[in-house]
């Protein structure tokens, strides 16, 4: 009988750790696959003439370390895309690696996405890459959890509130200043960029 009890008793403390094990692989606690497949899905979207430009403009000139940028939007999450949209110039003795607005991201783990520099009769340039950068967006939502827009561009508010409708956290990173007002308030959060730039 006492051996029939102790029998019992083993047989629940092994099922009670299996069980337990079970619950830390499903929570993302354990290591492995389980807990990649628990993270959440982020993709991140650099406007990066708007970033830039508005460096120049607000931070005396401190580069941006985009490397940290996505080191530190990635933490605990599972990175689907990075993605910097970049304007170039068509001068063909200039290759676009070595151009402002690209350069920055090499090697750095983005996807960099270039859009040519349009001139205008007036000698004015413009360089918008917002539809690229929304369409991609919009493209993968079904595989984010959590967007993050990288811009200061109040045209964005829609896209957030798009991706919103659909289960999908936004946040959105910039500058200080030169982040439109209705931009942050649409987002679920806003993130200072300031960590990144370079002493």
């Amino acid at each position: 009988m006492i051996s029939t009890l102790k029998e019992h008793n083993d047989k629940l403390t092994r099922l009670v750790e299996m069980q337990e094990q079970m619950i830390e692989r499903l929570s993302g606690k354990g290591s492995g696959s389980a807990k990649t497949a628990t993270l959440p899905r982020v993709g991140i979207f650099v406007d990066s003439a708007n970033v830039e430009l508005a460096r120049d403009r607000t931070r005396g000139g401190r580069a941006i370390d985009w490397g940290l940028v996505l080191k530190r939007l990635t933490e605990d999450r599972q990175l689907v895309r990075a993605i910097a949209y970049s304007p170039v110039h068509d001068d063909p003795g200039v290759s676009p690696e070595t151009q402002r607005f690209v350069e920055p991201f090499l090697g750095r783990g983005y996807k960099i996405v270039t859009k040519p520099l349009k001139r205008f009769a007036d000698g004015s340039i413009k360089a918008n890459v917002d539809i690229e950068l929304a369409l991609d967006v919009i493209t993968m939502a079904d595989r984010l959890d959590v967007a993050v827009l990288i811009s200061g561009d109040g045209d964005f508010q829609h896209l957030v509130e798009v991706l919103q409708s659909r289960g999908i956290r936004v946040e959105v990173a910039g500058l200080g200043q030169s982040v439109a007002g209705n931009l942050k308030r649409a987002a679920d959060q806003y993130i200072e960029l300031d960590f990144a730039q370079k002493k």
